[in-house]
């Protein structure tokens, strides 16, 4: 690098007078370290998105390379910024030399900051919860669009985000840690042939199992769980793939109602009888 910016300040040296020869070798030497930090952190990434394949390896490792490439991209922009110091005739010891001392004052009165770089360390590294993990902290529940060293991003599902420092994270609960369960409730008259629909569920729990992927195992029908004023209360439970069960539910519901009015089994409602009695 300082042969080829001596050979083209001789260059131009010939060209131009010595002011503007010296400004314009400075400008290029610049932009060639701007570039130089643009595509290490494109090489950065590409190791860890490509040769680590951190994507095939799910949620937690795109989170770890994610935090990884942004710690690089620190680090390569703040050496870029010291050689370009150097190269606009900076002295930079004395940047280096009172970085201790500035750290020192940091470390001071950035107790709270240092506490949430700690609290994200061990929530990364304990995998607590990862990217797109469903959580509830604080009571807000919401997917996790970000997590880095100091805050953490939640979005619900009506689009609000709450941004919370790590060091204040207490209690999380993570929805996506393990499997779902899907329980559906229904009625039908105390006119039923329980039999004939305890057989009638054994064939409708398959065909369900059979049509939904996120079912992971065979619905279980749990039969009679209330007496209720106007219906016979029975439950379905059904386990999911993780967050599955909110749509299994719904489809479930559907195929129910459409099931049992094939095979004339009542779902009743409640009813209100007046007697007008006119002594």
């Amino acid at each position: 690098m300082v042969g080829i910016k001596e050979s083209l300040y001789v260059w131009l040296d010939s060209k131009l007078p010595e002011i503007y020869a010296n400004l314009i070798v400075i400008v290029i030497a610049v932009a060639v370290w701007i570039l130089i930090g643009i595509v290490a952190n494109l090489v950065v990434k590409h190791i860890l998105f490509k040769v680590l394949k951190l994507k095939r390896k799910g949620p937690r490792a795109a989170t770890i390379g994610k935090l990884t490439s942004n710690i690089s991209k620190y680090f390569i922009w703040f050496i870029i910024g010291m050689v370009i110091l150097g190269e606009l005739n900076i002295d930079v010891t004395p940047f280096i030399a009172s970085a201790g001392v500035i750290g020192l004052a940091i470390g001071f009165g950035a107790q709270e900051i240092v506490k949430d770089f700690i609290s994200g360390f061990f929530i990364i590294f304990e995998e607590s919860f990862n990217i797109d993990d469903v959580v509830e902290i604080d009571g807000f529940k919401g997917s996790v669009l970000s997590l880095g060293l100091r805050t953490t991003r939640i979005m619900n599902w009506k689009g609000e985000i709450k941004i919370l420092n790590n060091g204040d994270i207490r209690s999380v609960i993570n929805f996506s840690k393990s499997d779902s369960i899907a329980i559906v409730l229904f009625g039908v008259s105390y006119d039923t042939d329980l039999l004939k629909l305890q057989e009638l569920m054994k064939v409708f729990v398959q065909d369900t199992y059979q049509k939904y992927d996120a079912i992971i195992e065979t619905p279980s029908f749990s039969g009679i769980t209330e007496l209720a004023d106007s219906s016979i209360n029975m439950r379905l439970v059904a386990k999911t793939e993780s967050l599955g069960h909110y749509q299994v539910e719904r489809d479930i519901r559907r195929d129910l109602v459409i099931f049992l009015n094939e095979n004339e089994i009542e779902i009743p409602f409640p009813q209100l009888v007046i007697h007008n009695d006119k002594n």
